[in-house]
């Protein structure tokens, strides 16, 4: 965890949240599945993500590129954060796979596991922000961590060595709360930034054309 650089920006991000953020409640989330033993030609690990629920991008965490999966991605590929996504997804990615065979459930079997992450960033009406992660194997969550306070919650008797794990490694949870309440606060606010000013231009556009209309009837 050491090698990996952690961001400030949970230190300055109370101080920089735009207006809209506090007219409106905005969620970021990562979707991450890692697979220790890939089919051949299948990647180890894939991320999506979702702004509001809705899903933008996939990037393969042995891959140089994040793909935009939708018009909302093709709408926020153009910020400046897209790119800097990259690094920090593959580093997580690397990061989990690390961990796999120290968190791996006592009673499973040797049948194919898959490790999902879901680390979720919010920013609500008032300004308050959140950070959180949830873990399990094969589609069941058993583990949450709250970034705001660093507690863990075992959900399912399989996220009990993780906890055991993770709950006494303080650099792990450093880890998740920065890059939850860091990285993924900062992408979500230049998110918002952009969809805000995207969303005023076209409404100065149509108001634009109303006009013209009104004028071309009048001629």
């Amino acid at each position: 965890v050491s090698d990996i650089q952690h961001s400030t920006w949970h230190r300055l991000f109370p101080l920089l949240l735009p207006q809209s953020c506090w007219k409106h409640t905005h969620s970021l989330f990562y979707n991450f599945t890692v697979d220790r033993h890939p089919s051949p030609g299948e990647p180890w690990c894939v991320v999506q993500g979702q702004i509001d629920g809705n899903f933008f991008l996939s990037y393969d965490c042995g891959g140089t590129k994040i793909q935009s999966t939708s018009p909302l991605g093709e709408e926020v590929k153009t910020t400046n954060t897209w790119e800097t996504q990259t690094e920090p997804l593959r580093n997580i990615g690397d990061f989990l796979k690390g961990q796999l065979p120290d968190i791996i459930p006592e009673k499973h079997t040797s049948s194919p596991l898959t490790l999902q992450a879901r680390m979720t960033c919010q920013c609500e009406e008032d300004g308050h922000i959140s950070g959180s992660w949830q873990f399990g194997f094969n589609g069941e969550m058993c583990l949450r961590f709250d970034s705001e306070n660093g507690h863990w919650t075992e959900v399912h008797s399989g996220g009990r060595r993780m906890k055991e794990k993770w709950e006494k490694d303080r650099a792990v949870t450093d880890f998740f709360k920065n890059v939850s309440m860091g990285d993924c606060q900062a992408w979500l606010q230049d998110f918002i930034v952009n969809s805000t000013k995207n969303l005023e231009n076209r409404k100065r556009l149509t108001d634009l054309e109303n006009k013209l209309m009104v004028t071309w009837g009048k001629g």
